[in-house]
């Protein structure tokens, strides 16, 4: 499971965390930095939204919207020509 870094409040409240993998090489499904069930029961309750930034999300949006989850994907890599 990937580590969950709490990174702070923003003006509104939000608790925003960063999902972190030690490995750039892993590309399982659940072994990347990717917001799941198990990843989202070990994140810290928060009366506000929780801001989630990783590289994907198994959650459907009902399910973001439900448990007021706000997921923002951080890009892999970036290739210039």
């Amino acid at each position: 499971m990937p580590t969950l870094e709490w990174i702070g409040k923003v003006g509104g409240g939000e608790a925003v965390y960063l999902l972190l993998n030690g490995s750039q090489d892993d590309r399982r499904v659940d072994g990347a930095s990717v917001l799941s069930d198990p990843v989202l029961a070990a994140l810290p309750r928060h009366d506000s939204l929780r801001v989630v930034c990783g590289e994907r999300s198994r959650l459907g949006r009902a399910r973001l919207k439900r448990d007021r989850i706000m997921f923002k994907q951080i890009p892999c890599g970036m290739r210039t020509t």
